[in-house]
């Protein structure tokens, strides 16, 4: 799939599209909504294990986030590791 190519996610990644139905705020269990822009912004997959850590404990989906609060957000996982603090 060209988003696959384009994006570089994994060719084992199922991608659908929302039903109307649906909120991007509240994904179906096992799922993980992503925005075109998100994509566009430079988020690349497989997502950080510590970043979906985070997250998850924070009851926060990746599409909740805004890129700049990504990026801080794995800025701090990364001096955290370099500091020994994770």
């Amino acid at each position: 799939m060209l988003l696959h190519k384009n994006f570089h996610i994994p060719n084992d990644v199922v991608m659908t599209v929302l039903k109307r139905s649906d909120r991007a705020s509240l994904p179906p269990p096992g799922y993980l909504n992503v925005s075109e822009a998100s994509l566009r912004a430079g988020l690349r997959f497989p997502p950080s294990a510590d970043l979906v850590e985070i997250l998850r404990r924070c009851g926060v989906c990746l599409s909740q986030l805004s890129y700049r609060a990504m990026l801080v957000t794995v800025g701090l996982i990364a001096l955290f590791r370099d500091r020994g603090l994770c």
